[in-house]
């Protein structure tokens, strides 16, 4: 069964399905967790290669340490340089810069040495979560606490026999602003420095918000401890005491050598 994004009020539908979700009846069990322990192997592997946000990691623990959920595709939230026609295109070959930490106008300095095949857009996007689960009575759950701390256009994206209640978690937090087109520059070297604080603080706002949503949803998961889950992280010694916020404060403080920046400019 596929559905449109399902407003508060319908949600109600998939408590009342409850009981048949659990029994298998909508979702298969066995297939949802053979993606679950593949999506928790994926988390680890994309955490070695310097893949996934680490400040998102508290928050993927903590989710998936519950039987009934797993995570898939998340970000804790960017900015990124874009060579596009538009921002809202979706072609990561188009990004020349990202960083999941604030930044300073000298990294982006060549942005005006850099001659764009279209345009180039600064963005700033908050932290989107993507996760699956078995039970629609605590994707519910998790939905009103997103939307409570501030993850206000959330939602369930559909509902897959195979995979479980696929729900989205998205502040809404954007800004887009067009720097230069092949003609000439909108934004100014200058200028920069002013853009970037207000660039910044939006960052910033997203990563305050995904801090809010771990410290709820600690109080409350995991309802029902994923076992296996539990011994791996033994084995990892990876059930991790610190917060969101903590781990971005390390990853400033490393900056570019902590990976959290990534520049793909190359001069043409």
């Amino acid at each position: 069964m596929h559905t449109k994004r399902l407003t508060h009020s319908v949600l109600i539908m998939f408590i009342l399905v409850d009981l048949a979700v659990l029994k298998g009846m909508i979702i298969d069990s066995s297939k949802y967790r053979k993606r679950k322990l593949l999506s928790w192997k994926r988390i680890w592997e994309d955490l070695e290669i310097g893949y996934l946000d680490r400040d998102l990691l508290p928050l993927l623990v903590l989710m998936n340490r519950d039987a009934e959920i797993y995570t898939t595709s998340s970000c804790s939230g960017r900015i990124v340089v874009m060579d596009a026609e538009y921002p809202w295109v979706r072609d990561e070959t188009g990004v020349i810069f990202k960083s999941h930490i604030p930044i300073v106008s000298s990294e982006l300095k060549f942005i005006y040495r850099y001659e764009p095949f279209k345009k180039i857009w600064i963005i700033v996007n908050g932290p989107i979560i993507h996760f699956y689960s078995l039970s629609a009575r605590k994707a519910g759950k998790i939905l009103n606490t997103a939307r409570r701390v501030g993850f206000k256009h959330s939602g369930v994206i559909h509902v897959s026999r195979d995979k479980g209640i696929f729900v989205e978690l998205v502040t809404g937090i954007y800004l887009a602003q067009l720097i230069k087109t092949r003609e000439c520059e909108v934004v100014s070297i200058d200028d920069m420095e002013s853009l970037l604080t207000v660039l910044n603080n939006a960052l910033l706002e997203g990563k305050n918000r995904l801090q809010k949503l771990f410290l709820e949803l600690k109080n409350n998961l995991p309802e029902k401890r994923d076992e296996e889950i539990e011994k791996d992280l033994m084995k990892i010694g990876a059930i991790l005491e610190k917060s969101p916020l903590e781990i971005l404060e390390e990853m400033m403080y490393s900056g570019i050598n902590g990976g959290a920046r990534k520049s793909i400019y190359t001069k043409h």
